[in-house]
């Protein structure tokens, strides 16, 4: 069980519940930290460090390359996922939206074979990680 995240689109929330914080038991909190946190402090700490790879390729214009360092930098940032063994597979796909900017489809796949699927999308000019 983790803490919910709430993605704003320009940071992330905690969620609170009758002044308790929220639980969460998907890995929403995981992945928008993994993909969002940047290069921070506490990386020193860490036996998987966080970059801002991932936000430099997600903010570069639509082009055949772009997607691909998008999709590769996404995998990098969530393959702790599959060497800690919460997952199997993680599969990402980017891709372009009418608004030209990028989209990115992420597929978590656990040991059990349940696949989930976590969209970050375009939302009034943010991008937003959703459970999909």
């Amino acid at each position: 069980m983790e803490i919910l995240l709430n993605d704003t689109g320009d940071g992330g929330e905690i969620e609170l519940s009758g002044g308790d914080i929220k639980s969460d038991d998907t890995f929403n909190t995981s992945i928008y930290l993994s993909l969002f946190n940047g290069d921070t402090f506490y990386n020193v700490y860490e036996n998987f460090e966080t970059t801002n790879e991932f936000e430099i390729a997600f903010n570069q214009p639509i082009t055949r390359q772009n997607l691909k360092n998008v999709e590769t930098a996404a995998k990098n940032a969530l393959k702790w996922f599959i060497e800690t063994g919460i997952a199997d597979d993680v599969s990402v796909t980017a891709y372009g939206n009418t608004d030209e900017k990028i989209n990115v489809d992420i597929t978590i796949t656990e040991p059990d074979g349940n696949s989930f699927l976590y969209g970050i999308i375009w939302e009034n000019q943010k991008a937003v990680l959703v459970k999909k």
